[in-house]
């Protein structure tokens, strides 16, 4: 499905959802540490148009992945990918639910 936001509400819309669902699943300890609820937007800021290219969950923990390999400096960081699976299910399900 082609990502579809309308405006810039709707992006805006996801992009808060999606900064607090990263900031929930915490995948790099920085909500424990005590940053800021929008410590994960420059993350989601890169995720979003990727979205386009997701056909699935899998999909999604992929790119997800690869972001987080990118903005975090490699695996030592960022862990292993299957440790963003359910954090791809969230992000797929809100994704799905804004489209």
């Amino acid at each position: 499905m082609p990502l579809i936001l309308k405006s810039r509400k709707d992006y805006q819309n996801l992009h808060r959802a999606l900064t607090a669902l990263l900031y929930r699943h915490d995948p790099m300890g920085l909500a424990a540490a005590g940053c800021p609820k929008d410590e994960y937007e420059p993350e989601v800021s890169t995720i979003i148009p990727r979205l386009k290219e997701a056909k699935s969950a899998e999909d999604v923990r992929r790119l997800v992945y690869r972001e987080f390999l990118r903005w975090f400096d490699g695996e030592e960081t960022a862990g292993p990918e299957a440790a963003y699976s359910s954090i791809a299910q969230d992000i797929w399900d809100t994704f799905m639910a804004h489209n």
